[in-house]
């Protein structure tokens, strides 16, 4: 059984959805349970979810946070726009139940598009989760402010395969508030700094595959839109494709997979949904490519339509 966590709220719920659909089209929907973690959910968003589950073969079960569990936490960097859910996934280990060994935790704006059972199987003894280089060269940034070498790199937090066993065992949730607390000076990008510098030396990285972010199709620095990168056939082909910055339901979204996303949206309840349905946002659309379109501006993703 492969256990699947999503942390959200209500305006999320859409999203989520999209991500669960995915999982369940591109893998073995009875060997999957999933677990939402989330407060303040209508009646309806739970009937949403549960009715999609139930539609594939697969199991879904719900949880609440107690307050006083985010005591301590607050959102440092984009404050106005996240909400506390994002520190749900440092409470994973005690709010679901002893019998889940270990959990992939997915942000809800993701794809999974391949079968998870290879990255589901990665040796986790000893370690406390799995996870992707948030980028493809190590940003010393992120490494000097939390304190460690280079040589540890830095992960991204919106894919992970978490050791339950490992977090219980070494009580990581108390952990988290401790380091949170200690370090107000090193945790700028809220809980995916605060894992990086508390478990930097107790997780492993696996192929960039397993979480192909937005970065692996924009045009690095020095080269033009037709260069062709050593990873093409892995941003080609994701196992997970995770639009990390601009969403495919933003207006302005120029991601070259943006269509994927509408292909799974389309299984959903929100089939034909979409931004650009309202003239307004499509006149902004416009205005947005207008200079790259005329030329006066590069291209910011490689053309990897034709590759």
């Amino acid at each position: 059984m492969k256990h699947i966590v999503f942390t959200i709220d209500h305006k999320f719920v859409r999203f989520c959805a999209v991500t669960m659909v995915s999982i369940l089209k591109n893998d073995t929907p009875s060997d999957i349970t999933v677990h939402v973690v989330a407060n303040g959910l209508l009646e309806a968003d739970r009937t949403v979810l549960s009715d999609l589950a139930i539609t594939y073969g697969a199991s879904i079960a719900f949880y609440e946070v107690p307050q006083e569990k985010l005591e301590g936490y607050a959102i440092r960097w984009e404050g106005q726009r996240l909400p506390m859910v994002v520190f749900y996934r440092c409470l994973l280990a005690s709010l679901l139940p002893d019998s889940v060994k270990k959990a992939l935790y997915l942000d809800s704006d993701i794809l999974v598009l391949k079968p998870l059972d290879d990255f589901w199987n990665t040796n986790l003894e000893g370690k406390a989760l799995a996870g992707v280089p948030d980028d493809f060269t190590v940003n010393p940034v992120h490494c000097n402010r939390l304190g460690y070498d280079l040589s540890y790199n830095y992960f991204n937090g919106g894919v992970l395969l978490l050791n339950l066993d490992y977090w219980r065992k070494h009580n990581i949730e108390q952990q988290c508030k401790t380091y949170y607390k200690d370090n107000p000076e090193r945790v700028l990008y809220n809980d995916q700094d605060l894992l990086n510098g508390l478990l930097h030396e107790h997780r492993v990285l696996v192929d960039m595959k397993w979480n192909v972010q937005e970065g692996a199709y924009r045009v690095p620095k020095g080269k033009t839109a037709d260069w062709c990168p050593p990873y093409i056939d892995t941003i080609l082909h994701p196992a997970i494709l995770h639009y990390s910055s601009r969403k495919p339901w933003q207006y302005h979204c120029m991601h070259p997979l943006r269509h994927l996303y509408f292909e799974y949206q389309d299984l959903t309840p929100w089939k034909g949904e979409n931004v650009l349905n309202n003239w307004k946002p499509r006149l902004h659309r416009f205005i947005h490519f207008l200079p790259y379109t005329l030329g006066l501006k590069r291209s910011k993703y490689l053309n990897i339509i034709d590759k």
